[in-house]
Parts: structure tokens; sequence; C-alpha cells
């Protein structure tokens, strides 16, 4: 398993954060990234491979979260489970995906029977229109949130969270999940349940 690509493009979006002098609504940079796969992981010993530190990490561990989506069918929930357990489950927060999550996850692939299209959704090239069909080499885009997010000490040491906003076509309007580094390993970790807002549902496909 070969270490994803990572582009980096600067986007300009609004922002409301942080104002003085009653300035308003005001232009703020932020990253855009795209993470370029020559093979999507579709298992945790592949996961295992990829190296999640770094300043960037953040925006690969959201793509790897949609890889693990897409390895959710009713007869291999324990790989798409495992895939997730090792994004989320960090040394120093422990076990937050648990059996809760784990039937949280069948609940919402099975609602309106998502989960043929669900992961592949998240991919670049992928729309109802083409039924869900990622464009190859596969390709994840994901951006930088404008405002900041509170650090958590939920589980102890502060945890400085990071959000990361999806924007695709199977909804109008964007997706978000929160990430943190773990000082234990210095890899980035999905934050808590914030994976949920990804399960809802979006528009069928039309093929």
């Amino acid at each position: 398993m070969s270490q994803p690509r990572i582009e980096l493009t600067p986007v300009t979006r609004q922002s409301s954060d942080g104002n003085v002098g009653n300035e308003g609504v005001r232009n703020v940079e932020v990253h855009q990234a795209k993470i370029l796969f020559d093979s999507v992981p579709a298992n945790v010993e592949e996961l295992k491979q990829i190296d999640r530190s770094g300043e960037n990490g953040k925006y690969l561990t959201m793509a790897l979260v949609f890889s693990a989506f897409r390895a959710w069918t009713p007869e291999t929930q324990d790989t798409c489970n495992d895939m997730l357990a090792y994004l989320m489950n960090s040394p120093t927060c422990g076990m937050v995906f648990n059996n809760f999550g784990k039937q949280f996850v069948k609940d919402r692939m099975t609602q309106n029977n998502k989960y043929p299209y669900l992961g592949n959704a998240y991919f670049d090239g992928a729309s109802p229109a083409n039924g869900y069909v990622p464009s190859e080499p596969m390709s994840a885009t994901v951006e930088e949130y404008v405002y900041n997010m509170p650090p958590s000490t939920m589980y102890g040491p502060t945890l400085n969270l990071e959000r990361v906003m999806t924007k695709f076509q199977g909804a109008d309007s964007p997706r978000y999940m929160d990430f943190y580094v773990d000082p234990k390993d210095n890899q980035w970790y999905a934050w808590s349940d914030s994976y949920k807002g990804l399960l809802v549902d979006m528009k069928a496909p039309m093929v």
C-alpha cells in the first residue's frame, strides 16, 4: 500500500470569526486538499501502512474514513468497523468507536439501502447522475474549515480539534468531521462521533 499524495490549493472563503470594528463578513484564505490514491485501502491492514502524521494528516484521515465506508456491506461489516476503529480509537482517548457506533453505522448504511454507493459518493467524480462512480485514479477533495474549533479536555490532555469539510454532489450542503493529533503517537484521529454526519441520507443514484 503506497502513501497517498496530498495536493494543497489556497481558496478564498467568507468568515465572520474574529471580527474587529464591526467589519462584518470578511474573506479568508483556507486550504483545499486533494488526496490522490494509487489504490484505496480496503482493510485495516492496508490502513496501518499509511502515515497520518504531519500538518496535512487531518485531510488524509478524512479520506481514509471515506475508504472505510466503501468497505461496508452486510457481509463485510467487520472490515469497515475495524477500519473505523483504527481511525478513531487513539492511545489517549481509548475505544470511542464501540458496539453502539457499529450499530449506528449498520442502521445508516441499510437505511434506504445506501451502502452500495455511500462510500463512493465522497470521492471525486461520483455523482447521482453516474450512479456514484468515482473517477480513476481515485481521489477525494476536502477543505479546511474557516472557523477555529475550541479545544477539548474530555479525555484529559488538551486536544486541539480541527474541522474538515467535504462538498460533494450527493448533497446540497457541505458535511464535516473533526480531527486531532494524539500526543502519544503524533497520528491524526477522527474525533468522537463526528463521523455520524457523513452517514445521513444523500441524493439517490439515478442509474
